[in-house]
């Protein structure tokens, strides 16, 4: 079984999630968090949320 970081849920699958608000996956370090499937769901509308707001803000 492996672990969600995010809920400490028992799974037999994870997602690995990346949570930087400027992420880079092939020049910036970062720390490797995995996620269960609801938490990598809630993650990615967080983080779909936050492009929508960053988007508006430019216009």
């Amino acid at each position: 079984m492996l672990k969600c970081d995010f809920c400490g849920v028992e799974t037999d699958f994870v997602v690995r999630v990346a949570i930087d608000k400027d992420y880079d996956r092939l020049t910036v370090r970062h720390e490797k968090r995995y996620a269960c499937i609801v938490c990598s769901e809630k993650k990615e509308r967080e983080r779909q949320e936050r492009t929508k707001d960053s988007a508006e803000q430019k216009k």
